[in-house]
């Protein structure tokens, strides 16, 4: 088996994936190659980057997921015919049999129609569109075109262990829709129920966010930090979503006019309380009728609604449900990655991390230091300087083998920094030019996990991406003020040590010095940057931020 080259023509956060005999060799998305932030179109130099050492011959297929390059109309279209959702062949057999009330029929299985215009557009056509994008050595492979939210729901499936589990996929938009219910068993799913995009509550959250003054598609996490410090009472309207039978019906506007019309009466904080309280009693009661209409307790969930941390714990906290799964890079970001493993799921190795950008050498990295002419110094080890240093209150960038997949840095291309000053939120802020209003997360050791947090079981494996806020305990509290929201919160990243040695080993030291099991982790970048990707890059944000030290490779700045 060859290359499966994954590609997410979307219109935000495209990228590419390249898998191999089922294992996921690389994925990196474009923003981190051209500096903009979430940018959307195809991915002309991440496709360039992914693919430079390996030869076009050895690519067996192309899958793409999202088409927003094509001329507008056809953007709008659902491509695919969607009348059955089987992974591979879209045949509707055998993957729900084991389920009493499915086989009874007390649950109505519902597909997708076939888009009444899709015969404008046939397979043959919308290759053509894409070839236009293409390397031309890649004209010749076979391409095949996948569901958005099918992706999506794959990129949550495969990447975790347990089977059958519940898949729940929901965000603004994907190919008409906004939100599936996907039953998935055996290395199969299926899709049973899905909400069109006109009452799509990820849509509304970003209008929200919108109107708020903030920026749709990338401080909706501002919104949910926020949340935290209004109240949802002082808002007189009512939540313009109800829930039905497993579904979500929207009784607003979609225009961002009315939107901000009906907002600007009140304080933003309350504004953002309301909306995220809402946001969550919809998706509580929805997610809570289709785990007991399935009997499935383990859910898995992607989709950009899915970045809402807060949320998640929601969902986590539903008595019905045992263990919940959040896809690492759940947005649109992830596509390139689902797409792919949508295409070979039965071939699939077993994810263990995410790490699966780019990394340099050493050499590559000493070269950018010196063509930087910056000084430094090669400690004996780099990680007790930099728990030491850490220890002293210093603050250090850290740059250290491959990049990152997803939002979230975890330890590769992080800033540093200890959890006991509370007043860290305001000046290093400040000192990176950001406006946030959650706090910094907390980096703990996988052996301390339940002396810091609360209600773990069922949701250690979301925080090992960050991807999911839990309740502090006292202690937690007490010791790491800088990390804790006003809630009580906080949104760790767990640490074990085979998921990265050199990190593990910096915080393991940071506690024999300090007792602290916890540092925080931000991701290493500028205000509406990008996460830091090259040596160089990484060199030019330490310098402009003025940061203390930068740990870069085995190196010390």
């Amino acid at each position: 088996m060859g290359y499966i080259l994954g590609i997410n023509d979307s219109q935000n956060d495209c990228g590419v994936a390249l898998l191999k005999d089922g294992e996921i060799i690389s994925a990196i998305n474009e923003e981190r190659v051209v500096r903009k932030k979430v940018i959307g179109g195809f991915p002309h130099q991440s496709l360039k980057l992914i693919t430079k050492d390996i030869n076009p011959k050895d690519i067996d297929t192309i899958a793409i997921a999202g088409f927003c390059t094509p001329p507008i109309f056809a953007r709008r279209f659902r491509f695919l015919q969607q009348r059955e959702y089987d992974v591979r062949k879209r045949k509707q057999n055998k993957a729900m049999k084991y389920l009493s009330d499915i086989a009874q029929g007390k649950l109505k299985i519902q597909t997708s129609k076939p888009n009444s215009t899709f015969g404008m557009f046939s397979k043959k056509f919308l290759t053509g569109v894409i070839k236009r994008d293409l390397p031309v050595e890649l004209h010749d492979k076979p391409i095949e075109f996948l569901d958005h939210h099918l992706a999506h729901a794959a990129s949550a499936y495969y990447m975790q262990e347990k089977d059958p589990v519940l898949a729940i996929t929901t965000d603004g938009c994907g190919d008409g829709v906004s939100l599936t219910v996907n039953i998935c068993k055996d290395r199969e799913i299926k899709r049973i129920f899905e909400i069109d995009a006109k009452h799509s509550p990820g849509w509304f959250y970003g209008l929200i966010t919108m109107a708020l003054g903030f920026q749709w598609h990338k401080h909706e996490g501002k919104v949910t930090g926020l949340s935290a410090r209004g109240n949802s009472k002082n808002i007189k309207e009512n939540f313009p979503f109800t829930t039905n039978k497993g579904g979500i019906e929207y009784h607003g506007s979609h225009m961002p006019q009315d939107i901000k019309k009906m907002t600007s009466k009140y304080e933003i904080a309350d504004v953002a309380a309301w909306v995220q309280e809402g946001l969550e009693k919809i998706m509580r009661e929805t997610i809570q009728y289709w785990v007991k209409k399935t009997g499935l307790g383990d859910v898995v969930l992607a989709g950009g609604l899915f970045a809402n941390v807060k949320l998640n714990q929601v969902i986590h906290e539903i008595p019905q449900v045992k263990s919940v799964y959040v896809c690492p890079h759940m947005g649109d970001g992830g596509l390139a990655v689902g797409v792919c493993l949508a295409y070979i799921a039965p071939k699939l190795k077993k994810v263990t991390d995410v790490y699966f950008g780019l990394g340099y050498s050493d050499k590559e990295i000493l070269k950018a230091i010196k063509k930087e002419k910056v000084k430094y110094t090669k400690p004996k080890s780099i990680e007790k300087e930099v728990a030491k240093l850490l220890a002293e209150g210093k603050v250090i960038a850290r740059f250290n083998g491959r990049m990152e997949w997803g939002p979230r840095a975890l330890g590769n291309r992080s800033i540093l920094y200890k959890t006991n000053d509370k007043t860290v939120n305001d000046w290093l802020n400040k000192k990176l030019k950001r406006t946030e209003f959650m706090p910094f997360a907390p980096a703990t050791l996988w052996e301390d996990r339940v002396s810091q947090y609360e209600n773990l079981k069922g949701a250690e494996e979301p925080a090992r991406f960050m991807t999911i806020t839990f309740n502090c305990t006292e202690e937690m509290k007490k010791e790491n003020p800088g990390v804790v929201h006003v809630d009580g919160t906080a949104r760790p990243q767990l640490v074990k040590k085979e998921d990265n040695p050199s990190y593990y080993k910096i915080i393991e030291e940071y506690k024999k010095i300090t007792g602290c099991p916890n540092i925080i982790n931000t991701s290493f970048n500028m205000h509406e940057e990008p996460i830091v990707m090259t040596p160089r890059e990484a060199i030019r944000a330490y310098k402009k931020s003025r940061l203390d030290y930068l740990a870069i490779g085995p190196y010390l700045i």
